[in-house]
């Protein structure tokens, strides 16, 4: 912890005070500079997204608090943000679970409406299914009109959510995976959202039906994949890679607002467990990240 000069808006821009920032897998690949984006010259602060106040602006009045997707920023008291980036938060939503539907809840939905374009009756696999974008990603599928929702997740404990949130059955990461894919799918899985990769994403490769599509999200498994060829062109099948980082913000913006709003209304269930790190203990935050939150969610608030 540091004392860091104080930002200022530029125009265009506006000066937010941060209520809460989450941790998120993508803010230790920043900070060890594995990211696949330009990023600014250490030292910086770190904070991939945050939820706070505005301070100061021309988009929003004083006080309207406020989603940001950042690169950097996130974990200071007060952070400048363009204005493009700001998304209004509804008041029927806390800080700590409105910042844990940023990055993590959107990795979750948009895959499934938008990138992975679900269509009402297919076969949806959904690898990771015990965190919280698989969560989200379980209850976008079956919501959506899915027909049949098989959740993968590597703990007894992610299973049994993903079986309450509405996945159909839950299987275990690991060996025989692919024979029980292929049992569980039937014909085929015509969607794919892949928190993993690894030996999982190759397993649900090989279930996939004619004209299926793979969604890439993350890594948690394996940042490489044993992929054989030939799948690819016989079943005319399509990976396809998906970043919350590189989305459009007017994208980022509507679809924060939809997901936001199934909450509210009650149409999704969020069973985050996410866990209030006061600032001041936000380093052993940060490690506890590196090596594993075993399920829970790290969210960063002012003392």
């Amino acid at each position: 912890m540091e004392e860091a000069p104080a930002p200022s808006a530029e125009p265009g821009e506006s000066l937010v005070r941060v209520l809460a920032t989450p941790l998120n897998p993508v803010d230790i690949a920043i900070a060890s500079g594995r990211f696949y984006m330009p990023l600014p010259d250490p030292p910086f602060v770190a904070g991939a997204e945050a939820v706070g106040e505005v301070v100061s602006g021309g988009r929003y009045p004083a006080g309207t608090r406020v989603w940001c997707l950042l690169t950097t920023g996130g974990f200071g008291e007060v952070v400048s943000v363009q204005d493009g980036r700001l998304v209004p938060v509804p008041d029927e939503i806390g800080d700590p679970l409105a910042a844990a539907l940023g990055i993590a809840g959107l990795a979750g939905w948009m895959p499934v409406r938008e990138r992975g374009g679900l269509v009402p009756g297919e076969t949806v696999v959904v690898l990771g299914a015990g965190g919280v974008v698989g969560q989200v990603a379980v209850q976008a599928a079956r919501a959506g009109g899915a027909g049949r929702v098989v959740a993968v997740a590597r703990s007894a404990r992610g299973r049994e959510r993903a079986l309450g949130l509405g996945a159909d059955v839950a299987l275990a990461t690991g060996e025989g995976l692919v024979r029980e894919l292929g049992e569980a799918c039937g014909a085929g899985a015509d969607l794919v959202i892949d928190t993993l990769w690894g030996d999982s994403a190759a397993a649900a490769i090989a279930a996939m039906a004619r004209g299926g599509r793979l969604v890439q999200v993350g890594n948690a498994e394996s940042p490489m994949m044993p992929m054989v060829a030939g799948p690819l062109r016989g079943r005319r099948l399509d990976i396809r890679g998906f970043s919350v980082m590189v989305e459009e913000p007017a994208e980022l913006a509507r679809a924060y607002g939809e997901l936001t709003a199934a909450v509210v209304r009650g149409a999704l269930e969020v069973d985050l467990h996410i866990e209030e790190v006061p600032f001041g203990d936000a380093p052993a935050a940060w490690e506890r990240q590196i090596a594993g939150t075993a399920g829970r969610k790290l969210v960063v608030v002012p003392a």
